[in-house]
């Protein structure tokens, strides 16, 4: 059914569906929301997607599962992937993201629609020979259990936060954050033990490099950045401005500084290299949550 259902739509369609979960998209929209729309939600949706792809970054290199298309010969896969692939990236970051947008909007049409984007995003990972079919129910059962966590845990985290003072914010905020990076580092160590088969790198077509040491450092660096960003801020967050024309200046002056950032992020697993990698993380989270919204209000826009 699978087959029958991918031979309707062109590669390319489905390659462009699969954006839909792509994080850089949600990255953007993230600080496009926290920036303009909601500053709570935004950092409610930047905790959550830091928090799942740290998960889903620890479990891809602890399981060491290669994807279909390294395995199988002849099969075409839609894009080229390096990393392992359980669990789906692309299926379970969507329910999380959607999910709290779907929660944020307190309409039932949401929630279809916020279904909607996760199922068909998984299936494209499918069909585009990407990721095999337990990957993809392994991702949605992770995102849907990270979303319930999250729906759960949200007014104990707040309550938290706001009883303690920015010190004690900063420091439990980068004592997660290390905990987060520390086990993601020993699941990076498991993967650079297991052998890349010759087979694998033939079927794909193109070098595979699954041990990705910098993106357990830089993910939670991301978060800790934020944090403290908004412990900084400590809430007086920049008006916003009545002119439309204005507020849509802020994406425009914040966003540049953040892939300029993530670009230049050192990637290679070197002890020292990887300090880097975690301090240029933590500027991008700060500039996201505190450095642009300070220029903003400077600005006044």
């Amino acid at each position: 059914m699978i087959e029958m259902t991918s031979d309707i739509l062109p590669p390319s369609v489905i390659a462009l569906l699969s954006h839909f979960g792509e994080v850089q998209l949600f990255l953007v929209a993230t600080v496009c929301i926290y920036w303009i729309i909601c500053p709570r939600l935004g950092t409610r949706l930047w905790f959550a997607l830091c928090l799942s792809s740290s998960v889903q970054q620890i479990l891809k290199m602890g399981i060491s599962q290669p994807r279909p298309y390294w395995v199988e010969p002849g099969l075409n896969a839609i894009e080229k992937s390096t990393s392992y692939g359980m669990p789906s990236g692309h299926a379970q970051t969507p329910p999380v993201f959607y999910g709290l947008l779907a929660k944020s909007s307190r309409r039932y049409w949401a929630y279809g629609l916020a279904a909607l984007i996760v199922v068909m995003t998984g299936w494209t990972r499918i069909v585009g020979n990407v990721h095999t079919p337990a990957q993809v129910y392994t991702g949605w059962t992770i995102g849907v259990g990270l979303l319930i966590a999250i729906i759960l845990l949200e007014k104990l985290a707040t309550n938290w936060w706001h009883k303690n003072s920015t010190k004690s914010r900063i420091m439990g905020s980068l004592c997660f954050s290390i905990l987060l990076m520390i086990i993601g580092l020993v699941a990076a160590s498991i993967a650079a033990e297991q052998t890349v088969l010759d087979a694998w790198v033939h079927n794909a077509g193109h070098p595979i490099k699954p041990v990705k040491a910098d993106n357990v450092v830089i993910i939670p660096a991301l978060m800790f950045g934020w944090l403290l960003g908004l412990a900084l801020l400590d809430g007086n967050h920049p008006p916003k401005a009545a002119n439309k024309f204005k507020l849509a200046l802020r994406p425009l002056i914040g966003l540049p500084p953040i892939v300029l950032l993530l670009e230049i992020a050192p990637g290679k697993g070197l002890d020292f290299i990887l300090i880097l990698t975690f301090i240029t993380g933590v500027i991008a989270g700060l500039w996201c949550s505190y450095g642009a919204p300070r220029v903003f209000k400077i600005l006044k826009i």
